[in-house]
């Protein structure tokens, strides 16, 4: 267990880029689904929102706030319209939502409306699945058109210029970017009810050089490999739980304290 003192005077704001904290991560969205995941995070000092069923997505799916929402930066998140009971949730915590173009499907590509991975004023997106509000929300990013519709999922973003993957067409086209990629192999990601699940929705940074995972590295034939990269970008990881890595729709930080924390006393696993 990591422990982490503050300054007296705690302020927060809301994460000006998605997945990108300067802070110490104060409040994230995750999904209920699995519940020691939430009660984990809530040990460590942040505060979860959780996301709300769509009865509109397949069963598996139907609570990864990647499939459920798109967090532009700054406290404003796209949503489907149909999703009012999250639209409350997220109400009370001050966040402005925008509702997409599209309604939410329970089909490719209608079911990744809100699966577009916006990073350092980059957006990477399938034109046949991304929702048009959200591309002309991020109109002034670099647009990079991929051929993969769950592109948020399919990417763990480490820092503002590394991310790591396991899809091959996402890989090259964000080594293209000038991004720094490591390409996994597919697999031994748990998503009950699919062949397989992806990197991006099993982990989060909840600090600028800390990357949360639901499960064991070591339960990953590349463990040694993501150990490594994460090391090579001043990144340390904490696992929340000793078990398989379970793709549960991502770790998505909102707000993050101003105030820096000092770790007083830190276990985390060592990348």
């Amino acid at each position: 267990m990591i422990n982490f003192t503050y300054n007296t005077c705690k302020q927060e704001r809301f994460l000006s880029f998605p997945g990108l904290p300067k802070g110490r991560v104060r409040l994230l969205l995750m999904s209920p689904e699995i519940p020691e995941l939430c009660d984990a995070m809530r040990k460590l000092g942040v505060d979860v929102i959780t996301t709300h069923p769509s009865f509109t997505l397949p069963q598996p799916v139907r609570f990864h706030p990647d499939m459920l929402t798109c967090y532009l930066g700054n406290g404003r998140m796209m949503i489907p319209e149909s999703e009012n009971t999250l639209q409350t949730k997220l109400s009370r915590f001050d966040m402005q939502t925008i509702f997409t173009q599209c309604l939410l499907e329970n089909q490719y590509p209608k079911d990744a409306v809100c699966n577009v991975l916006s990073i350092a004023e980059h957006v990477f997106y399938n034109p046949r699945s991304a929702d048009p509000e959200i591309l002309r929300q991020l109109f002034s990013y670099k647009h990079h058109k991929v051929a993969q519709g769950y592109t948020r999922c399919s990417i763990a973003v480490v820092n503002a210029n590394s991310v790591m993957t396991a899809d091959q067409g996402l890989s090259k086209v964000m080594q293209q970017a000038g991004f720094q990629v490591l390409t996994l192999e597919p697999g031994y990601i748990h998503l009950p009810g699919y062949e397989y699940g992806f990197i991006g929705g099993c982990c989060g940074l909840i600090a600028p050089n800390l990357m949360a995972f639901t499960g064991s590295l070591n339960t990953h034939p590349d463990s040694d490999r993501i150990k490594k990269f994460l090391q090579g970008q001043k990144v340390n990881f904490i696992e929340l739980s000793s078990g398989a890595l379970y793709d549960i729709g991502g770790l998505i930080p909102l707000k993050e304290w101003i105030e820096s924390p000092k770790d007083s006393e830190s276990t985390e696993g060592e990348a």
